[in-house]
């Protein structure tokens, strides 16, 4: 079963550390965005069932409720929307209203992910986020009233961060019983605000082994606290792993809908364009980018499955794929399980629980 994305790039403001395709606009772009969007939806509609529906951004929760059934009501137009499809919304707790999570429910939603990063104001300003702690306060006992399957986003090696505000902050959520938290590590784009800052020296990030330090304190907590490690920075109640978020790991296919969204169909990748002003001119041609080979797609499968925490199952690779790791990348498999980098689950290989934030390194050595 293939999943569908659908991209809306509008934001009160951006956060200073974003790259992402999402600008601050006026309603008349967003009503002609919304129609462009619907009528993309419906036009890339096979009937076909999904496994998942994902709206992203930018920040979706900024639509009006008539807009985002609007956007539902042309989905299940152009697919099949059985009652095991995850339909995830992401939101910013400063848009977040009752009336919103009514209209999500009553809309299909079932599950939603509220971009928190922190409960430290100081951090938040620094970053450039346009909710407070207070805002998050005010809505977060709510949610599970609607919608009970939600997730908190939380960011580590933002600046002046402590494993005491992190913990603080993991803390304070999980009192609103979330069914999942995701965890980030902040990345430094080049060509974004928060990069000019620190380049200039006004503003200093914690250094990588800090980092890492913060990323052990976090898992730590959210272990103990119920929520299972099942990829790098995602962690689920049992029964709570993000669909969507497996679907790509899995090398799973998937549509995507709106400005700059990409599809994997086929085992071919295409890209919306990022131009908004072409966006709304156009004709959903999107572009092509490339057809996978063989071995890109053995390469993607591995990079992305040893990214979970089940890890690559090589017998699967095998059979899918014609390639077997285990006698291709013999010393290299040796080497890391003798270093206790990697582990054998089974027919799975697996990337030891306290060696997950060098997976980059571990990875590359199965490429």
């Amino acid at each position: 079963m293939r999943s569908l994305y659908i991209h809306i790039p509008f934001c009160e403001q951006k956060c200073y550390y974003c790259d992402f395709c999402s600008f601050v606009v006026g309603e008349n772009d967003i009503e002609c965005y919304i129609k462009k969007l619907c009528a993309e939806i419906v036009k890339k509609g096979t009937g076909e069932s999904l496994k998942s529906v994902y709206i992203g951004g930018g920040t979706p929760s900024l639509l009006n409720n008539v807009q985002i059934v609007t956007i539902l009501e042309s989905t299940q137009k152009a697919f099949t929307i059985n009652s095991e499809c995850e339909i995830s919304i992401e939101c910013n707790p400063n848009s977040l209203t009752i009336d919103k999570l009514k209209a999500y429910k009553d809309g299909g939603i079932n599950r939603i992910s509220i971009g928190v990063q922190s409960l430290n104001d100081d951090i938040l300003k620094a970053i450039g986020r346009v909710h407070t702690s207070l805002d998050v306060y005010k809505i977060a006992d709510k949610i599970a009233c609607y919608i009970p399957n939600f997730n908190f986003d939380v960011m580590i090696g933002l600046p002046n961060l402590t494993i005491e505000d992190l913990i603080n902050t993991l803390e304070k959520l999980i009192s609103f019983a979330p069914t999942h938290i995701s965890m980030y590590s902040l990345i430094l784009e080049s060509g974004t605000p928060l990069y000019k800052r620190v380049k200039q020296k006004l503003v200093q990030l914690p250094n990588a082994d800090y980092v890492v330090e913060q990323y052990d304190a976090g898992l730590n907590y959210l272990q103990s606290n119920g929520y299972d490690r099942y990829e790098i920075s995602n962690f689920a109640k049992q029964g709570y792993q993000c669909k969507h978020n497996l679907q790509y790991w899995q090398c799973g296919e998937y549509y995507g809908a709106g400005l700059n969204a990409h599809s994997y169909i086929d085992g071919a990748r295409y890209c919306n364009t990022n131009s908004l002003e072409e966006y709304l001119k156009g004709d959903f041609q999107p572009n092509y980018l490339e057809h996978l080979t063989q071995s890109e797609k053995i390469e993607e499968c591995i990079m992305l499955a040893m990214r979970t925490a089940c890890g690559l199952n090589t017998v699967n690779l095998k059979a899918q794929l014609g390639y077997d790791i285990i006698k291709e990348k013999s010393k290299e498999i040796d080497w890391l399980i003798k270093n206790k980098f990697i582990e054998r689950q089974g027919d799975n290989l697996c990337i030891c629980k306290d060696k997950f934030y060098v997976s980059n390194s571990i990875i590359e050595k199965l490429l």
